[in-house]
């Protein structure tokens, strides 16, 4: 049985991936820059929440979002929750030690340099290189407006909201959402592992290359929505960055900038290697891993709030705030035992998943002999 604190906590981290899967709908040109809306949950509850029950509300918060997006696996998931858990610990250990001599603004704003300067040094590591930070002047300025928004947003709802009022009292009971165990396919699991074992080894562009269009009919298969533009604007970064990284032969100058054969190779590979491992996790995540103890059963509780939350903001009216606060307000005061809106999910089949599994790592052995 979940504890009132437990279930808050849960309720939280399902606001903030309402509001970060609102964001992931945004074009960026690096698939990691965000505005950071799912910050501003994180502002209200500062002063309610301890540090442990925040802790692990910043771990949810991490979690689910690779959960709902499909990125739990990849380079993404590290890169976030990097950024997740250094504005988080920033902004409450300010608020813990200033208290009132600090505002939601001063925290917002902590927190968004903490969190940029902590995504660039994770993304320059598993992924873009040192040439990453050259982005750091326009994350920087993105994330001082935006945190300064944020931080005020926060203050308004503070004073008009009624959530933060309702998180405060120890009486409050959430209900526990109603939801059906959805099918695990452990033999998807197992080959999506092997998948990425696969991309890893795999060498040489025709290679990769066939590995990425393997990896997006895999995922097709799994169940789970392609989505082109985000691959595509990480082909692009990079191909951008290369530009910093001169390496052999020049086959276009732009200024005192170059594309080089040697930077346009890696960079490529790079990238092909990135969306296919991008693509394995969504078929990690389709696979429905079983998510076993405590922390599991708080994690499936976060995601029952998310759904509810989903249909519920979706059929309120009126101003933003209006929303979203009758969006929580709905959730919170449900009856116990309220079912959880699902839409019946396509049965993967696992034996054409088994198939295309098969091929990416006979590809993969292929490129070791005859690279």
């Amino acid at each position: 049985m979940m504890s009132r604190t437990e279930r808050k906590i849960a309720f939280v981290a399902a606001v903030t991936l309402l509001l970060s899967t609102l964001e992931y709908l945004i074009p960026k040109p690096l698939p990691f820059l965000k505005l950071g809306l799912a910050n501003l949950p994180l502002l209200i509850i500062l002063d309610s929440f301890s540090l442990k029950a925040y802790g692990l509300t910043l771990l949810l918060k991490a979690i689910g979002q690779g959960m709902v997006s499909g990125t739990l696996f990849s380079y993404l998931f590290f890169i976030s929750l990097a950024g997740t858990l250094s504005s988080g610990l920033i902004m409450k250990t300010l608020k813990t030690v200033l208290k009132e001599k600090v505002s939601l603004v001063g925290c917002s704003i902590a927190g968004a340099f903490a969190s940029n300067i902590a995504q660039l040094e994770v993304a320059s590591l598993v992924a873009y290189g040192p040439s990453i930070w050259i982005a750091a002047p326009l994350m920087l300025t993105l994330g001082l407006v935006s945190s300064l928004v944020l931080g005020l947003s926060a203050e308004l709802y503070l004073q008009k909201g009624s959530l933060p009022k309702a998180l405060r009292e120890a009486s409050l009971e959430l209900a526990v959402p109603v939801t059906e165990e959805a099918r695990h396919y452990l033999t998807v699991t197992v080959a999506s592992l092997v998948c990425m074992i696969a991309i890893i080894v795999t060498e040489g562009l025709p290679f990769l290359a066939s590995v990425t269009v393997l990896m997006y009919a895999l995922q097709i298969i799994s169940g789970r929505k392609l989505r082109l533009l985000p691959p595509l604007m990480l082909l692009l970064s990079l191909l951008l960055l290369s530009l910093f990284e001169p390496n052999g032969k020049v086959l276009l100058s732009l200024g005192t900038a170059a594309f080089t054969e040697g930077s346009l190779i890696l960079a490529l590979q790079k990238a092909l290697r990135l969306m296919s491992l991008l693509a394995a996790s969504q078929c990690l995540v389709a696979s429905n891993p079983k998510l076993k103890g405590k922390a599991g059963a708080i994690l499936v509780l976060t995601l029952a709030y998310f759904g509810i939350l989903s249909t519920s903001f979706r059929s309120t009216s009126g101003s933003l705030i209006e929303r979203v606060d009758q969006t929580l307000l709905r959730a919170i005061g449900a009856q116990q035992g309220v079912s959880v809106p699902t839409k019946p999910k396509r049965a993967i089949n696992t034996s054409l998943f088994l198939a295309g599994a098969s091929v990416v790592l006979v590809t993969a052995v292929s490129s070791k002999i005859f690279f």
